[in-house]
C-alpha cells in the first residue's frame, strides 16, 4: 500500500536469495496518501545503503526514486537508468562489491540479524520524533547528528552480530573471535563483557587461563 511499510529485513532477505538490485519507487514527497511514508522508505533506504557499504557490498545495488502514477514516461525512465546500472556492477558477489562469494553472503546474514534487531528498529522508529520534537529531554537532532549516530550503530551492532554468529557455530576467545572477525581485541571484550551482563553469552571453559565463551539460550 505504501513505500513506508517497506521492512529493511525484506531487503537484506532479497539479497540474500541472490538480488543483484532493489529499485524502490515511491511517490512525490508531500503526495503521499499516508502523509510521510514515503519519508520513512526514504530514510530507511538510506539506512540500508550505509549498512550494505559498511559490510563490503555495493549500495549502488540499492536505491530510492520518486514518480506519480500519471508519469508514465518518468517511470520508464527511471527504471531503464536502474536496470543499466545493475548490469555495468555486474552480478552479485562477482562485480562491483568489496566482497565475493560466498562470504558477501554471510555478510549479508550479519545484516539481516543487524535489520531486524531492537536497537535498530528502535532508532529508525525514533527518526521523525528526534528530527521534529526532540528526545525526552527536548533536544532536537540534526539530520547530521542523527545519521552519525546511525553509523555509530552499524559499527557496533555488526560487530556484535558477527561475534554471536561465530559463536552459534563453536565456543571461541576473545583472541580467536578477534582474529576470525578482523576486529580489535580490546573492541571484542568490549562486547562479550556486555553481551554476558545480558545473558546472551557465558562461559564454557577456561583453557590455560583463557576463557572460551559460548552463546546461551537466551542469546540464540
Amino acid at each position: 500500500m505504501c513505500t513506508g511499510r517497506l521492512d529493511p529485513v525484506i531487503i537484506a532477505e532479497a539479497f540474500i536469495k541472490g538480488l543483484d538490485g532493489l529499485l524502490v519507487v515511491g511517490c512525490h514527497f508531500g503526495d503521499c496518501h499516508y502523509v510521510n511514508g514515503n519519508y520513512h522508505a526514504k530514510a530507511r533506504i538510506d539506512m540500508v545503503k550505509k549498512l550494505f557499504r559498511h559490510i563490503g557490498v555495493n549500495e549502488e545495488r540499492l536505491d530510492f526514486k520518486q514518480c506519480s502514477s500519471g508519469e508514465a514516461a518518468l517511470f520508464v525512465e527511471i527504471v531503464t537508468e536502474f536496470d543499466k546500472k545493475i548490469r555495468q556492477i555486474g552480478p552479485l558477489g562477482e562485480g562491483g562489491d568489496k566482497l565475493k562469494k560466498p562470504e558477501i553472503f554471510e555478510k549479508l546474514q550479519i545484516a539481516k540479524r543487524v535489520l531486524s534487531g531492537e536497537k535498530m528498529r528502535w532508532v529508525m522508529g525514533k527518526r521523525m520524533p528526534f528530527l521534529e520534537s526532540g528526545n525526552m529531554y527536548g533536544e532536537i537532532f540534526t539530520e547530521h547528528e542523527f545519521n552519525r549516530a546511525i553509523d555509530m550503530i552499524i559499527v557496533e551492532e555488526t560487530d556484535v552480530q558477527a561475534i554471536l554468529s561465530k559463536l552459534e557455530k563453536s565456543p571461541a576467545s576473545v583472541t580467536e573471535l578477534a582474529q576470525q572477525l578482523q576486529i580489535p581485541p580490546e573492541r571484542v571484550f568490549r562486547y562479550i563483557l556486555a553481551l554476558k551482563r545480558k545473558g546472551f553469552v557465558e562461559i564454557k571453559e577456561i583453557v590455560d587461563h583463557v576463557p572460551k565463551y559460548q552463546i546461551t539460550q537466551q542469546g540464540v
